[in-house]
């Protein structure tokens, strides 16, 4: 004996199992795929592959023959061409190259283990990596002959503030009166932070803590006694990447850098301070040793494997037309340091300090003492200490900002 289903039973099954599938789909399934034909010169013609608008980060490699990497945590993208790098992070729009970020229309993302960002990156940031001009006419990229990139940064005023290391509680926009030629926005960059500690002390102090604290002491100070505007390239602990600290400086327009950090080595015996600023050349053995080192502690271990980037980070050595100014700089942080707290004068020396390069301004770094040292590690952790260091600090910054003033200092480019 047959049993036979209702009609109206068997249509009901049928658009249960044709939803029950659409369902099971993956998201990106209907996803309009198509393709942009590129126009290089020469005549060669290459395709980028793209999902509803989104141009394939695969797709744009093999084309342009790029190199890239990921952070561990799977958050930054970097990019290298021939003629430059660029950084991305997920979820964001910003794109940051030769110190300076450009908005993308939406945000790089991730389609299923594909990496994809919209297509105004061809035009905006794509220049940076190949060092030829983009142009996007519907669905063709006309790429131009070699040289002729140019990245379309943004101004600070029109960055938004979702940026992970641009905290919405520090990025100030707004225009700032100016003095002729003083300082108006100084940029302090306290040392390490989140996963890269610094130095640790005997008892326990961490480098990332000491130089928070100081930082923090020394900006209300500038604030309130030069009345100029300064940022924090970070506000807490978290970390801040290699090209980030520069670039915040950089798109705050900033008129001097100063990164602060403190000292350690095996020989706990060595106490006193002393100031770097960037050369491609060490001083002596010392100071390319400590370079390797804190180098190391932003990711730079200075093998083969990152030339490229070190190379991309000095893409027009932004640094070498400050050199002087940073000297001077320098040399007067040193000389506060060792008269207000009356420590050893380790000296002021020269080595190629990742964290230095690219700026845009004066820039030097501030040793404010050797964790290592049992008796200056009980210093350091005082109050009344970090509130003398901050005021040296102060003091070496006024200084310069009256030499400016005073015509005593030549500028560089702006």
């Amino acid at each position: 004996m047959k049993n036979y289903l209702p009609q109206r039973t068997i249509t009901r099954l049928i658009l249960i199992g044709v939803i029950s599938t659409v369902l099971i789909l993956p998201v990106g399934a209907f996803a309009r795929t198509s393709s942009i034909l590129v126009r290089l010169p020469g005549g060669n013609t290459g395709q980028l592959k793209t999902h509803s608008g989104l141009v394939e980060l695969q797709s744009l490699i093999e084309a342009f023959d790029l190199r890239s990497s990921m952070d561990v945590l799977g958050e930054r993208l970097d990019l290298v061409g021939s003629g430059g790098s660029c950084r991305l992070l997920l979820e964001s729009p910003l794109v940051l190259s030769r110190g300076l970020f450009t908005v993308m229309s939406g945000p790089l993302v991730d389609l299923g283990g594909r990496l994809a960002m919209p297509a105004d990156f061809l035009t905006k940031a794509l220049p940076a990596l190949t060092g030829r001009s983009s142009l996007l006419d519907a669905q063709v990229l006309t790429v131009g002959e070699a040289g002729s990139g140019n990245f379309k940064g943004q101004s600070p005023e029109d960055l938004p503030r979702f940026a992970s290391f641009i905290r919405r509680d520090q990025y100030v926009p707004e225009e700032i009166l100016k003095e002729p030629k003083g300082l108006s926005v100084v940029v302090l960059d306290p040392g390490h932070g989140g996963r890269s500690p610094g130095a640790r002390g005997n008892t326990g102090t961490i480098e990332k803590d000491l130089v928070l604290s100081v930082a923090e002491n020394l900006k209300t100070r500038l604030e309130e006694g030069l009345g100029i505007k300064v940022v924090l390239t970070r506000t807490a602990d978290y970390y801040v990447g290699l090209k980030e600290r520069t670039a915040i400086a950089n798109n705050n327009r900033a008129d001097l850098f100063l990164s602060i950090h403190a000292n350690a080595t095996f020989r706990r015996d060595i106490d006193g301070y002393e100031t770097y600023y960037l050369s491609l050349k060490s001083t002596d053995s010392r100071a390319r040793s400590y370079a390797e080192e804190e180098n190391k502690a932003l990711g730079v271990k200075g093998g083969k494997d990152d030339q490229a980037l070190l190379e991309a980070i000095l893409w027009d050595m932004a640094q070498t037309a400050y050199i002087q100014e940073s000297s001077e700089l320098a040399s007067m942080v040193q000389k506060r340091l060792v008269g207000e707290l009356r420590g050893r004068d380790r000296g002021v020396r020269q080595a190629p300090l990742a964290v230095l390069m690219g700026a845009r301004m004066p820039a030097a770094l501030a040793e404010i003492g050797y964790i290592s040292n049992p008796e200056q590690e009980v210093r350091l952790n005082r109050k009344s200490h970090q509130d003398q260091i901050a005021a040296a600090l102060y003091m070496a910054i006024e200084d310069y900002h009256r030499a400016l003033l005073r015509g005593e200092i030549q500028r560089g480019p702006r």
